[in-house]
């Protein structure tokens, strides 16, 4: 039996679904633990996947950080409490470069490569497939799902599964929603599960490009904020209006203190699509506002002004 610890990478482009899977996967099942890479200064996705998951420094990891990468697994592995390592990855990550370092020869004594997991969101593919790291997250997949089937109409999925599948004939292809509709043993171990290991595609070179594109938008303040300022400011948001109305807007999440609440509320959006939900009491002491907005051509400053002239210290 391999000694080494399972490490599996999930990936897929922004919004496409991958801590929603994670939820659902680490409710269910012991031994999990999530490493978190995000693009942006203000990491929220760990936040979401409480007490099983810790936030990598920000920045794709295909962008220089591979040194933080192989010191955060071997950290890891020496405080051990697990049994699976998974691996979220930056909407924005080019696979090639994460999966050299887990090819390496330092980290390979200690992992071994369960499998890349890629997440596909079909309602917005169309704009994904313009980004090349969403092309290579779909090259490199050894399981395709295909997720939020559930808001797709049928003959949206069928027109994501053939463009799925010219890019990536051999990878398994499944619908999912809300994490649910595949096993999770499957997606643990994904090379295992096709009955053979399939070879991984050649690692090729990877530009840095989404750098040239996409910009993130970091919000962090201290305070709380009136309800109807924040309604406001959300409307704007849904509706690309006022300083959202300029660029396009990508992705977006966020955790807000609203005056006179115990917990945070959260919310988390693609492209015009937005979910919401309450976050757990806020602990003792300051209570951090934590926004990032991804998109290209953003007004940054605007944002920025328009959003702290609604926080109440």
């Amino acid at each position: 039996m391999d000694p080494r610890t399972p490490i599996t990478l999930i990936t897929g482009f922004l919004g496409s679904g991958k801590t929603t899977l994670l939820r659902r996967l680490l409710g269910g099942r012991e031994g999990l633990f999530v490493l978190v890479n995000e693009f942006g200064e203000v990491p929220l996705d760990h936040l979401f996947l409480e007490g099983k998951a810790e936030a990598l420094a920000d920045g794709c990891l295909c962008c220089g950080l591979e040194g933080a990468l192989v010191e955060a697994l071997a950290l890891l592995r020496r405080r051990g409490g697990f049994t699976h390592l998974l691996l979220e990855t930056s909407g924005l990550a080019h696979p090639a470069p994460i999966l050299r370092v887990l090819l390496s020869p330092g980290v390979r004594e200690a992992y071994r490569l369960a499998g890349v997991v890629t997440l596909v969101d079909p309602l917005h593919l169309r704009y994904y497939l313009h980004y090349p790291e969403a092309k290579a997250q779909v090259r490199y997949a050894d399981l395709l799902l295909l997720t939020k089937a559930d808001q797709a109409e049928e003959e949206e999925l069928a027109q994501a599964e053939a463009l799925l599948r010219a890019e990536n004939p051999l990878a398994p292809l499944r619908r999912t929603a809300l994490g649910q509709g595949v096993v999770p043993e499957e997606v643990l171990f994904p090379r295992e599960s096709q009955g053979f290991f399939p070879p991984i595609p050649p690692l090729e070179p990877h530009v840095h490009e989404h750098q040239k594109g996409l910009v993130s938008v970091n919000l962090v303040g201290e305070g709380a904020i009136p309800y109807e300022a924040y309604k406001a400011f959300m409307e704007d948001l849904v509706f690309g209006r006022g300083v959202f109305s300029r660029g396009r807007l990508v992705r977006s999440k966020g955790e807000v203190n609203l005056e006179g609440s115990r917990s945070s509320i959260r919310f988390r959006g693609v492209y015009g699509l937005f979910s919401f939900e309450k976050g757990p009491p806020w602990p003792p002491g300051p209570r951090l506002n934590r926004l990032v907005f991804i998109g290209e051509g953003l007004p940054g400053e605007a944002v920025r002004e328009r959003f702290f002239r609604i926080l109440r210290p």
